[in-house]
């Protein structure tokens, strides 16, 4: 039986160290544990993405750990008590901390971990668990990140037993892979569909790379298909993410190329098909608003290349020719480029949030807050590119008033939730909701190019004065 019936979703559960999980069959040899429709809480202890199993003779292939050691050593003891085989590999079709946190009760059985190189940004990061302030402590005992075998940068096959096993990683998507099973006819989808709950962009996934992914998927030869999240395992199981991905692609570039600022195409993007999944409106805005930060560096990528393009052409001159005029522009632009580039910049205030407020209020400037943490390396380079770069200084004082705090030991206004640092959280001063939300930013250009379209957006939307 190819669909689970959404009345498993009601059995009692009592949560915490003991998850009382229940395996479904999917196919000779394969079962899953699925997870809630539901945010990580301490109700349900992170018990929210599908945790499947495949048995062969030598041991168990495990897909997805699990959201904490308790929750992977529930499922082996389950395991065990069907065949007392070991496990023999563990493969993380996501990086995302619900898939990998029951990685070290499997490595201590040692299992080979397998996972994509985005992984190892917890290992480099030494940041906090997300999970560790919404669920109990009894849940969270023993759990850690611990190093994967293999970091994957390309598709790798591995053999357990008679069974062949292809992992394919999607191509430039370094957080999600797809893991099939050919002699099964199985693929194990993980966060590249969503089913019984609406999808989630986080960590700047790119729609684009995302519709490439399902067009993978869908060129693989199978009967059967597990997500991360719902208990659909029919082929009609792609259609949810399928239809909401097109939709939400087609609306939020009308929307850029229209010229409507992101605070609108939030507000005017609907979607009501999907209005009754699950998280609907928990992750539906945030969506539209990932998407349209994508379009909007598309569509500026695109116009810096007309433009360059026509710098070569305009600048371009005949062999044949006398061009009088470079004599007169070295003579009268250059000596006006040194004056620019010699201009000394001011060094960027920083404000309490309070006080960045009401500036912000009385002279029609955004607020930019600055999240970082103590140990964050990308956070102290950040910091050395807002102190030295002129570029980054000038724009800064002349649009923005800049907080900064350390969420180590400071509170985030609004009580936003940090996940990793640096965040970037921009805000009109009279609105409590963020104009963008932005993480892991490393790069000058990357940095500026974030800094211009917050500052475009503010002269679209009427609340930034030139």
């Amino acid at each position: 039986m190819r669909y689970i019936l959404s009345f498993l979703f009601f059995t009692f559960y009592i949560f915490g160290f003991d998850y009382h999980l229940k395996p479904y069959t999917i196919s000779e040899g394969v079962n899953c544990f699925f997870g809630l429709p539901s945010n990580i809480s301490k109700d349900n202890g992170g018990n929210m993405i599908n945790s499947c199993y495949i048995e062969t003779p030598e041991g168990y292939l495990v897909i997805d750990s699990g959201p904490t050691y308790s929750y992977a050593q529930s499922t082996y003891e389950i395991m065990k008590k069907k065949k007392n085989l070991p496990v023999k590999y563990v493969i993380n079709t996501s990086s995302d901390e619900v898939h990998i946190l029951g990685n070290n009760f499997y490595k201590e059985q040692g299992a080979i971990l397998i996972g994509s190189k985005n992984y190892e940004r917890y290992l480099i990061s030494n940041e906090k668990l997300v999970i560790a302030d919404k669920i109990s402590k009894d849940a969270l005992l023993n759990t850690r990140v611990v190093a994967l075998d293999k970091y994957l940068d390309d598709d790798l096959n591995i053999s357990l037993g008679h069974l062949k096993i292809d992992i394919k990683k999607i191509k430039n998507d370094d957080e999600h892979l797809i893991v099939y099973i050919p002699s099964k006819k199985i693929v194990f989808a993980g966060d590249m569909i969503f089913n019984n709950r609406i999808v989630a962009f986080k960590h700047n996934r790119s729609i684009v790379v995302w519709q490439e992914g399902l067009e993978v998927l869908k060129a693989l030869s199978w009967d059967d298909i597990v997500s991360a999240h719902g208990y659909m395992t029919r082929r009609s199981a792609l259609k949810n993410t399928e239809s909401y991905l097109s939709l939400l692609k087609s609306e939020v570039k009308s929307s850029v190329l229209s010229g409507e600022s992101r605070e609108d195409a939030v507000k005017n993007i609907k979607l009501s098909a999907f209005s009754e999944d699950k998280l609907y409106n928990f992750w539906h805005h945030k969506n539209v608003a990932s998407v349209y930060n994508e379009f909007k560096a598309l569509e500026k990528t695109k116009e810096n290349r007309k433009t360059t393009k026509s710098l070569v052409v305009n600048n371009s001159i005949p062999k044949n020719s006398v061009e009088v005029k470079e004599v007169v522009m070295k003579e009268t632009v250059i000596p006006k480029l040194k004056k620019v580039l010699t201009k000394p910049v001011k060094d960027v205030n920083y404000l309490s949030f309070d006080t960045a407020l009401k500036e912000a209020k009385a002279k029609n400037k955004i607020i930019f807050l600055k999240v970082r943490s103590t140990t964050c390396k990308y956070c102290d380079m950040l910091d050395a590119v807002i102190a030295n770069n002129n570029d980054v200084k000038d724009i800064l004082n002349r649009y923005f008033e800049v907080v900064s705090i350390n969420s180590d030991y400071d509170a985030i206004p609004y009580d936003i939730r940090i996940e990793h640092t640096p965040t970037l959280i921009f805000f009109k001063a009279d609105s409590k909701e963020p104009l963008m939300n932005l993480t892991g930013i490393k790069a000058l250009g990357e940095f500026l190019d974030v800094l211009k379209e917050a500052v475009d957006d503010g002269h679209n939307g009427g609340y930034l004065l030139p």
